[in-house]
């Protein structure tokens, strides 16, 4: 096991045994979002979305409204993920998710949705949805795997370009 997390920290793992065993194996510890990670996260999210990532003052907006909804995903004190979910009447939203380009394939960004969705639950909130761009494949298949389904194509958050709404039923 030892060797596994070596690799993984160090550099992206070539050994499939490795992946196999995913996160089940890595001390993932997950718990609110402090200021002080921002960097990080604003790091994660520019390497995962380039262009159209949210900027600086998005996320902090997004902290000020949802401080309650910010989370990060951390393996030996270093930040590798986040979500960031929000309530409005009886329905959640899935605002953002981002994993480490390092840390992906482990399910980290699994436990970070299902940990979301489990607030949701515990807030009495029977459904989700969430936005992902249409170019996004792999992000469409990751969120159809978790149990959300394609409602419609609708315009980006970020002008320029077509999402899908997607939706799970809590």
């Amino acid at each position: 096991m030892w060797a596994c997390l070596r690799i993984l920290m160090d550099f992206p793992s070539n050994d499939d045994s490795c992946r196999e065993r995913g996160s089940e194996e890595l001390p993932v510890q997950l718990r609110p979002f402090l200021p002080s990670d921002l960097d990080r996260i604003m790091e994660i999210e520019g390497a995962s979305f380039k262009a159209e990532a949210y900027s600086r003052s998005q996320f902090e907006k997004l902290y000020r409204d949802q401080a309650d909804g910010f989370y990060v995903a951390e393996i030996f004190g270093e930040t590798v993920g986040y979500v960031i979910g929000s309530i409005s009447g009886d329905v959640g939203d899935l605002d953002s998710l981002a994993v480490d380009r390092r840390f992906r394939d482990l399910g980290i960004g699994r436990r970070l949705v299902e940990f979301i969705l489990e607030r949701f639950r515990e807030k009495g909130i029977q459904t989700c949805f969430l936005r992902v761009r249409t170019t996004n494949q792999s992000g469409v298949r990751f969120y159809k795997g978790m149990g959300f389904q394609i409602v419609k194509t609708v315009e980006a958050l970020e002008p320029g370009g077509q999402a899908y709404l997607m939706k799970m039923n809590l």
